[in-house]
């Protein structure tokens, strides 16, 4: 296991490297400890891998989960550089459960997952419109941590103002490299939003590269009256013509 302590940004950039052992947690423990009690401040985690983890022995594995039991309670933030489909599904339920706040990032994003790590504090949430299109398109940017307040404040004013003047609406949403996630009030508002507007919307264009908000809108979207399509943020051109027919 490769471990590297990037100390002017706070972090620990760890990349294993074949079978994690007891002697590679055991190492990484030791050292956070040390960085922690030299320096009074305790580091986000940077981890590069390109597959869900795998161990030794049972006796690794047990290490491992050890260590994630007791550093979830203090570490701020772990970002997670990989394509693992594995490490994907499990970001949301480490959001909620855990203490530290979990992102992934895709191989070529390392420079992102590096910054977000290093922020103490998320962005504050922003639902923010987007120009150029029809009346009956509700074209939308999703940026920073989005709170039950940004549903609030922002969202539901905006699409039942244009509901007034149009039988049918179209919805576009783009969650993209400026997107931290939801707060946990935000994503009841997110359910109960989709579940008051089934009728309201004729078409639905998600814009994103997160995984589990992918597939969790696949899902749902093949139980709803709406046309749903989601899109990687690198076609957003496809999906802006695709909202408008």
């Amino acid at each position: 296991m490769k471990i590297e302590i990037k100390e002017k940004e706070n972090l620990f950039v760890i990349s294993p490297e074949g079978k994690i052992s007891k002697d590679d947690i055991e190492g990484l423990v030791g050292k956070m400890n040390s960085y922690i009690n030299e320096r009074d401040r305790v580091p986000s985690l940077v981890v590069v891998t390109e597959s869900a983890p795998m161990w030794e022995s049972f006796d690794a594995l047990k290490s491992h989960i050890s260590f994630i039991h007791e550093r979830q309670k203090i570490v701020p933030k772990v970002a997670f550089v990989t394509e693992s489909v594995l490490l994907s599904l499990a970001h949301p339920l480490a959001d909620v459960f855990t203490g530290a706040k979990i992102r992934r990032f895709k191989t070529d994003a390392l420079d992102d997952a590096l910054n977000w790590a290093a922020m103490e504090e998320d962005h504050p949430g922003a639902i923010t419109a987007m120009e150029g299109f029809p009346g009956d398109v509700i074209a939308l940017r999703f940026s920073g941590l989005i709170t039950s307040k940004d549903y609030t404040d922002s969202l539901v004013p905006l699409i039942e103002g244009a509901a007034k003047n149009h039988d049918k609406l179209k919805l576009l949403c783009v969650l993209d490299q400026y997107f931290d996630g939801y707060s946990a009030g935000a994503m009841w508002d997110d359910v109960r939003f989709g579940f008051s507007h089934l009728t309201t919307f004729s078409k639905l264009a998600l814009v994103t590269d997160i995984d589990w908000i992918r597939k969790s809108t696949k899902l749902f979207g093949s139980l709803m009256p709406t046309e749903v399509m989601v899109f990687d943020v690198e076609d957003l051109e496809d999906a802006k013509k695709w909202i408008v027919t």
